[in-house]
């Protein structure tokens, strides 16, 4: 007999939250600050063509204070190797990269998807216990108390803290420890195949994979629920209410 849904993990970045300008065109508003002129499109490319190649944004359990050390000197890292690969320069590299490495803790770089708050809402009224599950660094828990999303969370695990990332089992292991529910108990909703949809699934997790933009079309196997939106999770739960609220967190 199938378990019922208890709990419901999401990934952040493409899922409830997204940056609210390109990469490149950010990199070069900051830049322009400090006396540098980068190409937008350079770095927008060469941010794609190096994050990849960077090792996990995951550490060992250590105390707060060399946790961001160590977060902060890997962004650092992506960042020189972003610039280099892009054939660009920056003479004050400290201040750019301080300026820039802050601007990503909060409302400054990102923004909720329309639907975010609202359906977060309906979902902790429904009784579901709510988690996030992200490859990110603690800034994560800044963004989210910045863009107001940080309320409807039972628990929030990142990569860099729980020392791996995902798709490695273990940081949705640690998840589903800290909302109390067997896998079999939870939904995970997150917008990368492998990492979110695909891993879930072999922990024991039912899952959804949202694809805003069509990008997975014709690409997921036959049994991947694919979403457009949040709202339409509402729909696949039974969760009604989501048209009013949404009007009231739009006045």
């Amino acid at each position: 007999m199938t378990e019922p849904i208890r709990a419901i993990t999401f990934d952040a970045r493409g899922t409830l939250l997204h940056v609210r300008f390109p990469v490149g065109e950010c990199y070069a508003a900051v830049a322009r600050r400090h006396g540098a002129e980068l190409s937008p499109d350079a770095i927008e490319k060469a941010f794609f063509d190096v994050f990849p190649g960077m090792p996990p944004l995951a550490f060992p359990p250590m105390p707060d204070g060399q946790l961001h050390d160590r977060e902060g000197r890997w962004w650092r890292e992506l960042v020189e190797r972003v610039v280099e690969a892009a054939d660009q320069k920056v003479d004050d590299f400290d201040a750019f990269f301080s300026e820039l490495y802050t601007i990503y803790r909060g409302a400054e770089a990102w923004k909720p998807y329309r639907e975010a708050a609202s359906v977060l809402c309906l979902l902790r009224s429904a009784g579901y216990k709510l988690g996030l599950v992200s490859n990110f660094d603690s800034r994560i828990e800044q963004v989210l108390v910045a863009l107001n999303l940080s309320i409807w969370f039972d628990s929030v695990v990142y990569s860099s803290r729980a020392g791996v990332a995902k798709p490695h089992l273990g940081i949705y292991e640690r998840a589903l420890a800290e909302l109390d529910v067997k896998p079999d108990q939870a939904l995970h909703v997150g917008d990368n195949l492998e990492k979110d949809w695909e891993a879930a699934r072999l922990l024991g997790m039912d899952a959804v994979l949202i694809d805003r933009a069509g990008r997975y079309e014709g690409k997921t196997p036959a049994e991947c629920e694919v979403i457009d939106s949040l709202e339409s999770l509402l729909k696949r739960l039974g969760v009604t209410g989501f048209s009013l609220l949404a009007r009231a967190h739009a006045s």
